[in-house]
């Protein structure tokens, strides 16, 4: 989740560079590649985000349906 947070921040920092409104980034080419790049590690984001939260989800059911496990039950 970590890595999600990084990657989406680093994504966004991306995308606002790569807009076609800013002085910052060089030409229109060098802006779409980096705007390209931004699309990418938002999608690493999301990836890294939906791996956590099933490893997450999969350790509750398990604990759940565990007769052993008597935690709070």
């Amino acid at each position: 989740m970590i890595a999600a947070v990084s990657l989406g921040f680093f994504g966004s920092i991306f995308a606002l560079i790569g807009m076609k409104c800013t002085k910052v980034g060089g030409s229109d080419k060098a802006k779409a590649k980096i705007a390209c790049l931004a699309g990418i590690v938002f999608i690493l984001s999301g990836l890294c985000s939906m791996t956590g939260c099933s490893l997450y989800a999969n350790k509750i059911t398990t604990e759940f349906f565990d007769p052993l496990f008597v935690e709070q039950k």
